[in-house]
């Protein structure tokens, strides 16, 4: 089984790995300074003492100065001098040459090493430089000094090196922790909240507690819920109310057939049971297609050709056709179109925006009113208004009159209106004629809409 390494146990394996990387480092330089400086610099003390004494021994032999210069070494310096005679029987200072090191001398060679002290057994820095006489070794100068006395400068630095090195390990954890306070818990809340959202409740939120880029993520997850949220709303809404419509024409289907099997029905009975199946038989053909239409416009499948369209004979088309309905009603319709207006459009789906639009108002306009159609140029834009003297509408409904099925009045059935539907399809097809569509209302006056479309350039149109 392969072995899960999560963000909290990267994180702390990086702290760790960062705080003993640099212990080592630290540990290293300070050896290498000591090493390749200190040390290094001692031993050029060392040579350039003992070849002061050699220069003195080279000019006046054993004399007074140089026994008084090893004297000066010894007494003001921490370093320590002495001569070897060699030849002298038993030459005091012996011991502290090796063979090897006495046929460096024999041959003319400075020493340079690091070694126990013969009698004292501490560690020593020691130089010895060869005396040579008619190419016989006569003796050697030995200068030597404790590497006790020479580490000593460095035990300050190193207790506040390693002090320093524990105040960044120490931080390390502490931002370590902060970090992980920071990073991972709300990762762990956002995990949290993805499998409330997966389960389908949306109404957790994320605890926002950094103004960072977690936080703005967490605000994104929580905007992504919210509006989850009133997609599944909609999303239930929008089946109930389908289930709703559909059942009544159904349930009236159903039910008239079972009683058109009576054979002690009347021929007139019959006939209105029969017109009463065609009816719901086509406000359900109604109610699919206005689905249909629906669904295509919401996915960009809507079949949709634009073409260069006047857009005053739509109107007029659709005029035409419904004013013998309004006249039955007993509502007259105004009209005043400007004639210039070029838009690039589909005409059929077009005609399908002021039918829907046309047919609100009929249904709402009491006899003796008038609807009012008219258009206008501004800014480039083609302005369509339909005002109405109908029952108006509360403004709280206005933001809401293209949903599906959305109903201002709720006691008001579906046999005094359409499907439902027709709003949020004139919405889409408008949106989809990169238009705007707006509603102003005023209970007991009237409702205005407002259709923008974007004119077409003159240089584009046909008819230019």
């Amino acid at each position: 089984m392969i072995r899960r390494y999560t963000i909290r146990r990267r994180i702390w394996i990086t702290i760790w790995f960062t705080s003993v990387f640099s212990a080592v480092l630290f540990v290293l330089l300070t050896f290498y300074l000591y090493d390749r400086f200190y040390l290094q610099t001692q031993e050029d003390i060392l040579l350039n003492r003992g070849e002061k004494l050699i220069n003195i021994y080279e000019a006046q032999g054993l004399s007074g100065a140089f026994y008084d210069g090893m004297t000066y070494t010894n007494e003001l310096t921490e370093s320590r001098v002495f001569y070897v005679n060699f030849l002298e029987e038993n030459p005091s200072g012996l011991r502290f040459l090796t063979n090897r090191d006495v046929n460096q001398l024999r041959n003319g060679e400075t020493i340079v090493s690091n070694r126990k002290h013969p009698i004292e057994g501490t560690d020593i820095l020691m130089t010895g430089f060869p005396i040579i006489e008619k190419n016989r070794l006569v003796g050697t100068l030995i200068l030597y000094l404790e590497l006790g006395r020479i580490s000593e400068p460095f035990k300050p630095l190193r207790l506040m090196i390693f002090f320093m090195l524990g105040l960044i390990v120490l931080n390390l954890v502490i931002f370590g922790r902060q970090i992980i306070d920071t990073i991972i818990r709300p990762l762990i809340d956002m995990k949290k909240a993805s499998n409330v959202y997966a389960q389908g409740d949306f109404d957790y939120r994320i605890p926002i507690q950094s103004n960072d880029e977690i936080g703005e993520l967490a605000e994104t997850l929580n905007k992504m819920a919210e509006s989850l949220g009133e997609v599944d709303e909609q999303r239930k809404e929008f089946l109930a109310n389908v289930s709703h419509e559909l059942r009544t024409p159904l349930s009236y289907i159903r039910g008239y057939t079972e009683m058109m099997q009576d054979d002690s029905l009347d021929d007139q009975t019959r006939r209105q049971y029969y017109e009463i199946i065609e009816r719901e038989t086509e406000r359900l053909q109604r109610l699919v297609n206005d689905l249909l239409d629906l669904a295509q416009l919401e996915r960009d499948s809507y079949p949709m050709t634009k073409q260069p369209v006047v857009f005053s004979q739509v109107l007029e088309d659709v005029v035409y056709r419904m004013d013998p309905i309004a006249k039955a009603k007993g509502v007259r319709l105004g009209t005043d179109f400007d004639p210039e207006q070029i838009v690039l459009g589909d005409h059929d789906r077009l005609e399908q925006v002021i039918g829907n639009l046309l047919d609100n108002a009929l249904r709402y306009t009491g006899e003796g009113k008038q609807i009012q159609i008219s258009t206008h140029t501004e800014d480039g834009t083609a302005v369509c208004v339909v005002r109405d003297q109908g029952e108006g509408i509360s403004s709280e409904h206005l933001d809401r009159l293209t949903n599906r099925f959305y109903r201002v009045d709720k006691s008001r059935t579906r046999k005094d209106g359409g499907t439902g539907l027709g709003l949020a399809i004139t919405k889409h097809i408008i949106d989809r004629h990169d238009g705007s569509l707006s509603f102003e209302s005023t209970v007991g006056e009237g409702t205005t809409v407002t259709i923008r479309l974007p004119l077409l350039p003159e240089d584009e149109d046909g008819f230019a």
